[in-house]
């Protein structure tokens, strides 16, 4: 009985930190990026559905299609914050975005309104 405890107790640590990099309540999206990652900044991404269909946008555009890591961030009233990569050229990127219009790019930094 005991070990099935700590079997139990080692799942919900582990399913509680899962929902915490997936809820948003972590910060990793605004960590320092890495050579080949951008920061995306989406207004009007409100709900679970937008997050779902962006995440699943994303993994086919990135530069090694399939190949990609992303972090995610939001809070109500906030625009949401992926860091994603690899990404080479954030110009070449934002052609790609067929989920929203691109309002600008700053350094590594794309900008923008989500319109799906």
């Amino acid at each position: 009985m005991h070990s099935a405890a700590k079997l139990c107790s080692l799942f919900l640590l582990a399913f509680g930190l899962f929902l915490a990099t997936q809820s948003g309540c972590g910060a990793p999206a605004d960590e320092p990026l890495g050579p080949e990652e951008i920061r995306l900044k989406i207004t009007g991404a409100d709900s679970d559905e937008a997050r779902d269909a962006i995440q699943t946008a994303l993994e086919d555009i990135s530069d090694l299609p399939g190949n990609h890591n992303t972090s995610m961030r939001w809070a109500t009233g906030q625009p949401l914050t992926i860091k994603f990569g690899p990404v080479a050229d954030p110009a070449k990127f934002a052609e790609r975005v067929q989920f929203g219009k691109v309002d600008k790019i700053e350094d590594r930094t794309v900008f923008i309104t989500y319109t799906q």
